[in-house]
């Protein structure tokens, strides 16, 4: 019986099973916003969370047209879906309510117009 090489058996096991280019669980999804100054700000915050080295098992870009916020997720499997999908929902709710925060101090004697559209 021949002895395998330890290093030829690691390099197997560490391919990767699927592609970025052949993505196995794909979704996009919508946001329409208030404004479009809300959707590019919240664009703009996102969008350095899109850039992340290889070796992650999802990718996401991010789109701003007009007041809709565009999201598009894929991955290697479900699992990296849910989660890839939940991070950035939530750093959309992070961003919302962030503008709620801040929005009163840069409207003085307005009303704000994400109070009330948004939700608390």
């Amino acid at each position: 019986m021949k002895k395998r090489s330890r290093k030829r058996h690691l390099e197997k096991k560490l391919q990767p099973t699927t592609s970025r280019d052949n993505p196995e669980a794909e979704i996009t999804i919508e946001i329409d916003l208030p404004s479009s100054r809300i959707a590019n700000t919240i664009y703009a915050s996102l969008l350095p969370e899109t850039r992340q080295p290889p070796g992650f098992r999802s990718q996401t870009t991010v789109r701003r047209e007009g007041r809709v916020l565009r999201l598009n997720i894929e991955a290697e499997d479900i699992v990296a879906l849910r989660a890839a999908s939940n991070t950035f929902l939530r750093f959309v709710l992070v961003a919302i309510k962030t503008l709620n925060v801040v929005a009163p101090f840069y409207r003085a004697g307005e009303s704000d117009p994400l109070l009330g559209q948004l939700g608390k």
